[in-house]
């Protein structure tokens, strides 16, 4: 007789893959692993059955089993679930299973499309990044894994820019990129004007050559509130300078450090403190040893991500690095990763941009479910796929599988 059950917390993700399960708790970002034995096998099969309402009922000689017993204490220790006597009546606690069906929006989209009522698909753009033109500091490998503007002579128009933030606006756009050097490009400070007045906060990504070409530019604009710079520093030597005229500049601004090595990192770990840096690692094709013993993920990474059950559904559903976001080159081709196929132009609506990502993209919906991650425990615990996977050629970046 089943004297007892137990009951997963509603909160708690189980996942089994091959001869290991792997139980975590995404209220207090707990977790622990274990080996299936036959029965434990038996047992959690059990529990994912959507039905049974994450709930099993043990035996005594099943409690006094010492694997069994072993992953009860484990449920109990990390709070991830609860053993309760087993009353014999048909109701008593249950739990619901933690699950995401996706598929379920994406159709209600193609059916209010076929309708002709599928304007709310446009609330999904939650960013736009438009590659105004290109620079002489440009470079186009880095603009594939990262914000950096292109060596290109290529100029996007501004009305066509207006037209498309116009076109795109909703609750959730919460960030407008402009990259490329603003200072050259053709009436730079009536286009920034009218960008502004659409009241969404914008960000001018430039090279930190390109910046201190125009230094004395840049002391004489009036700058709109709502304007910040992201400045690109992939040189060194561009630092001291750059320090300097921050300091006498009274402007919004963050720096992005470019590092292709370990020494790299230690040379600007320190400075970019000082000038609200963030770092970001790029691959260069020679550096792949920096990315595996710096960038890579091990278990230990992995386990330590805290996850709440949000974003645990937001790795199973959608790619956290692409989704919501869409990228206009200075050609006109938009994007929502840019080393994919373009989804269109400038020219076409933003509705059908949408419309196409949403039903036959490769981005926003790209995530773990394909070889060699379907087979990994931490499958849905890893970051989604990005740029880098693509530009390094290899499916994740970890030391897991």
């Amino acid at each position: 007789m089943n004297t007892h059950k137990l009951i997963l917390d509603p909160n708690t993700f189980l996942w089994v893959k091959n001869s290991k399960g792997l139980i975590y708790q995404s209220k207090n970002y707990q977790a622990f692993i274990f080996t299936l034995s036959d029965q434990l096998y038996k047992i959690c099969q059990y529990l994912l059955v959507i039905d049974h309402l994450y709930t099993i009922g043990l035996t005594e000689d099943e409690l006094n089993d010492s694997d069994i017993r072993h992953f009860v204490d484990k449920v109990i220790d990390i709070e991830a679930g609860w053993l309760v006597m087993n009353t014999g009546t048909e109701t008593g606690a249950v739990s619901l299973m933690p699950v995401l069906k996706i598929q379920d929006q994406i159709s209600d989209f193609v059916w209010k499309h076929e309708q002709g009522i599928g304007d709310s698909i446009i609330q999904h753009i939650h960013e736009l990044t438009f590659y105004i033109n290109g620079s002489k500091y440009g470079n186009d490998q880095y603009y594939l894994q990262t914000i950096f503007p292109r060596n290109v002579d290529l100029i996007l128009k501004a009305e066509k820019i207006i037209y498309y933030i116009k076109n795109s606006r909703n609750l959730f756009l919460s960030n407008i990129n402009l990259v490329g050097n603003i200072f050259v490009y053709p009436g730079h400070e009536e286009f920034l004007e009218h960008v502004t007045a659409f009241d969404i906060p914008v960000t001018v990504s430039i090279t930190a050559s390109d910046f201190l070409d125009h230094k004395e530019q840049l002391k004489r604009n009036r700058w709109h509130e709502k304007i910040s710079f992201n400045i690109l520093v992939d040189q060194q030597s561009d630092v001291n300078q750059l320090s300097v005229i921050l300091d006498d500049i009274n402007i919004p601004y963050k720096t992005t450090f470019l590092v292709f090595s370990e020494q790299d990192y230690l040379d600007i770990e320190q400075i970019s403190a000082t000038l609200n840096g963030e770092i970001i690692p790029v691959y260069s094709s020679k550096n792949i040893d920096f990315f595996e013993s710096s960038i890579f993920v091990n278990q230990e990474d992995i386990l330590a991500s805290a996850l709440s059950k949000r974003e645990v559904f937001m790795r199973q559903a959608t790619n956290i690095h692409h989704f919501g976001k869409l990228t206009i080159l200075s050609d006109g081709s938009v994007y929502a990763d840019v080393n994919q196929a373009p989804l269109g132009t400038i020219d076409d609506t933003v509705y059908s941009i949408v419309y196409k990502e949403f039903t036959e993209g490769k981005s926003w919906f790209k995530i773990r479910d394909q070889a060699p991650c379907t087979e990994c425990i931490y499958q849905w615990l890893c970051p989604s796929p990005s740029n880098y996977e693509t530009v390094i050629g290899q499916p994740n970046l970890c030391h897991v599988k």
